[in-house]
């Protein structure tokens, strides 16, 4: 049997993940989803339930097989038409439920808390009721909101003509899209400046069945704050700095990471590296535009600041993904185990705060010593640090740091790192916080991924990675057009 070329291989996994996600996805019960003759019939038994899970990595199995062959052509030299195929992978899934998380129904009731006249840095999705907060996770019911003014005060415009959680949730994967366009437009270009042949740094970012799963389809406005960090970046390197860091500041505004991009527009501002006074200037500049742009954000919404209160929020969630966590679950495991119970619940706080001070020193050097040249680099592994060792972490915060790694002269060892972990986090996707507690479910899906991890690992052997001879490929007539001074 002849097998399908990857974009309709693609698209053919894409529409299977949609349709599982009609009986997997967690839904309003009065939403048109929830009353589907089939889907509602099986998402309310086991057996149903299993097929919808098992169908849902078999979809994302075709997505990143899809992804891995065209990457290996993009790789080898021969050229493609990514945006396209890009389109054709996501469109399945704009109308779906949200993927893998119930974050985008939070979304919707905080900006139904705007419409109603809530402060929601002072109270809970749990001040409401209606179909609302149907599908949102008892976990948030009652705590702030942890994001930024713009995509509040985007929720509470949207809340103001509806308020039905389904079009609310649509509402925010608009976002997500705007996002991805943002992405699909900076990345080349940033790619140019660092000397990456841009169709490479396209395909391990926009392609990327990560992007396209968690971000288009659970729609995490990370996805916006990281398309504005993005253009921000992009729009340094062609000299506009202080536009820079306004963009910077309103990626701040969807979450507060979205800042670190201002290290990069410093580096563009003063290139030469030990020189710490003028960095430190341009530093204090950038930042100090970037902040007046997130107060003045806040202000003009009517939002606020006070979401500073409530970054603490997401640390509730005790994930193993964090190295702080792991260690502070471990000491706190063992210090209760020898009876010191007062003892193991300070020691999850003391290493996660140890964790915290060591993000915040790491970021520091590199805002002070990395040069020009390490801009994207130094970016990238501000944003990988805040991931691993911050209070929490989830698949999809692996996104911040993709597309800055991507463009930083990737040789062979971080290529194949960003395909193996893209691959495990959107085959892995499905073991996520809505099967919490479903034994059954969890070891059969952990089964299928396990398989299917297995088998397409496989294809990494078929990864040929030349970024070196790649960059030569850049049209002279394109480089051009940007600098060529920050890798």
């Amino acid at each position: 049997m002849r097998v399908p070329s990857p974009l309709p291989r693609g698209l053919i996994g894409a529409c299977v993940v949609a349709a599982s996600s009609l009986v997997t996805s967690v839904v309003p019960q009065s939403s048109w989803v929830a009353s589907l003759p089939v889907a509602s019939v099986l998402r309310h038994s086991l057996a149903g339930r299993m097929t919808g899970l098992a169908f849902m990595v078999f979809g994302l199995g075709l997505m990143v097989w899809a992804w891995l062959a065209v990457g290996r052509e993009v790789l080898s030299g021969v050229r493609h038409r990514l945006i396209p195929l890009t389109v054709a992978w996501s469109v399945p899934l704009l109308l779906a439920p949200p993927l893998f998380s119930r974050d985008a129904w939070s979304y919707a009731a905080q900006g139904a808390l705007v419409a109603e006249g809530f402060d929601p840095y002072a109270v809970g999705p749990g001040a409401l009721t209606g179909p609302v907060v149907e599908a949102v996770d008892p976990m948030w019911m009652a705590t702030p909101a942890p994001y930024g003014p713009l995509p509040l005060a985007y929720g509470g415009l949207a809340a103001r003509l509806t308020l039905d959680p389904y079009v609310l949730m649509l509402a925010h994967r608009a976002l997500a899209v705007l996002g991805i366009v943002l992405i699909a437009w900076a990345v080349p270009r940033i790619a140019v400046a660092c000397r990456v042949n841009p169709p490479i740094a396209t395909w391990l970012v926009v392609a990327n069945p990560v992007l396209i799963t968690h971000g288009l389809g659970a729609a995490h406005n990370d996805v916006l704050m990281l398309g504005l960090a993005c253009t921000a970046f992009a729009v340094a390197l062609r000299g506009h700095w202080g536009t820079a860091a306004v963009i910077a500041g309103a990626a701040a505004a969807v979450k507060a990471p979205g800042g670190l991009v201002v290290i990069a527009i410093a580096a563009v501002m003063s290139p030469l590296a030990g020189r710490a006074f003028q960095r430190l200037a341009s530093l204090a500049i950038a930042g100090a535009i970037s902040v007046l742009t997130l107060v003045t954000i806040g202000e003009l919404t009517g939002v606020g600041s006070g979401w500073l209160g409530a970054l603490d929020v997401p640390g509730l969630v005790r994930s193993p993904l964090s190295i702080a966590n792991l260690i502070g679950m471990g000491a706190s495991g063992l210090l209760d185990w020898l009876g010191a119970e007062d003892a193991a619940v300070q020691a999850l706080q003391l290493v996660r705060l140890l964790g915290i001070l060591t993000a915040l020193g790491l970021i520091a050097v590199l805002g002070l010593r990395s040069h020009i040249h390490q801009a994207a680099r130094a970016v990238g592994i501000a944003m990988l640090a805040v991931v691993l060792l911050g209070p929490t972490a989830h698949d999809w915060y692996f996104l911040w740091c993709l597309p800055f790694l991507a463009v930083a002269r990737p040789g062979r060892r971080l290529i194949t790192a960003l395909v193996g972990v893209s691959l495990i986090l959107t085959i892995a996707a499905p073991l996520n916080s809505s099967l919490r507690g479903a034994v059954v479910p969890i070891l059969v899906t952990t089964s299928l991924v396990l398989l299917v991890v297995g088998t397409l690992l496989g294809h990494l052997r078929t990864l040929q990675p030349v970024p070196e001879e790649a960059s030569k490929q850049v049209p002279e007539k394109v480089r051009r057009k940007v600098p060529a001074t920050a890798g």
